[in-house]
């Protein structure tokens, strides 16, 4: 069970890494875009008029893909300053706590990106824009990244857990060989 785990979290490690690729290469095309879109407005006195509106779309999608990468580096904001005088252990407990907590928040957030997704597919509705494109092509992004950051907290989480039980573990066989089990608050 454990090498089928790692081999799932080694595929998912991979997606993740490949939505990274494909958030830079967004964003180099949104670059591109843009420089393009100055130049031909003062230029050429001829604006792009899709040029914001895929901008706009664009950075949507970026913070969808790259969401879960960052969770996987703990890159996210957090306030240490109670965090840090932790012990071990404790921070463990409250990564557990905090991220069961996001996990919550994440899946309402996926359940109801997909009903919103779904209801715009359904019924054909369009961005009332120079585009007018399907809205659900732009919010299926939505569920999507919700949806990778929950499996990723839920990887956090089993890892918090693991780490706690390997902590118990080795206290107990220290406090064995010791001839008394130490027990921390």
């Amino acid at each position: 069970m454990r090498k089928l785990l790692r081999k799932a979290g080694n595929i998912f490690d991979r997606l993740l890494d490949l939505l990274v690729i494909l958030a830079g290469i967004i964003i180099s095309f949104i670059t591109i875009s843009v420089c393009t879109g100055i130049l031909s407005r003062y230029l050429l006195n001829r604006p792009i008029a899709w040029v914001v509106e895929i901008s706009e779309y664009s950075l949507l999608y970026i913070t969808f893909l790259v969401a879960a990468w960052v969770l996987k580096k703990e890159g996210h904001v957090s306030v240490d300053l109670v965090y840090s005088r932790l012990s071990p252990r404790n921070r463990s407990i409250v990564s557990i706590v905090t991220s069961i907590l996001a996990g919550i928040f994440f899946l309402i957030i996926t359940i109801y990106g997909v009903k919103v997704t779904k209801h715009q597919f359904d019924t054909k509705y369009f961005t009332p824009t120079i585009l007018e494109a399907p809205k659900f092509v732009i919010t299926l992004i939505i569920p999507v990244g919700t949806f990778l950051l929950l499996i990723q907290i839920i990887r956090k989480i089993y890892r918090h857990l693991n780490n706690l039980m390997k902590a118990d573990t080795s206290q107990f066989k220290e406090g064995e060989a010791k001839g008394s089990l130490k027990i921390e608050p």
